[in-house]
């Protein structure tokens, strides 16, 4: 189970889908709720939680990005509790994000920056989207 997410009006045909994971959707909407959900409203935020079709509209993806551009830029200073190094089992070391503070269930809601950089370059690239 996850979210899936069309781009409405995206512009190249390798930027027309992205899915996250139940999993890792909480902390890359969680991110881009902390930067810029000021910009398309609470109503909207909240149901990105669901899978009903909410999304951002075209004319507000680029606002949208580079406030969440800058937030990535600057992760690891504005919130450095949440980020660590990861070291997978394979040896690969990433820096991600994980914003739960429960030892129970912090490794489950993890992403890595790399990610969260993908999910910059949908929304800028998508002419709005869904979460489907």
């Amino acid at each position: 189970m996850g979210m899936d997410i069309s781009a409405v009006n995206p512009t190249d045909a390798d930027n027309d889908y992205f899915r996250a994971n139940c999993w890792s959707w909480r902390p890359i909407h969680m991110f881009m709720s902390e930067s810029c959900a000021d910009v398309y409203g609470e109503d909207i935020d909240n149901s990105m939680n669901y899978n009903d079709g909410a999304g951002i509209p075209g004319d507000l993806v680029e606002e949208c990005a580079d406030k969440m551009q800058v937030m990535l830029d600057n992760i690891e200073q504005e919130v450095p509790q949440y980020i660590e190094t990861y070291t997978y089992d394979d040896g690969e070391t990433l820096k991600v994000l994980k914003p739960v503070e429960d030892p129970k269930w912090k490794d489950a809601y993890m992403v890595p920056l790399t990610r969260l950089q993908s999910w910059v370059h949908f929304v800028r690239n998508s002419g709005g989207f869904e979460v489907w």
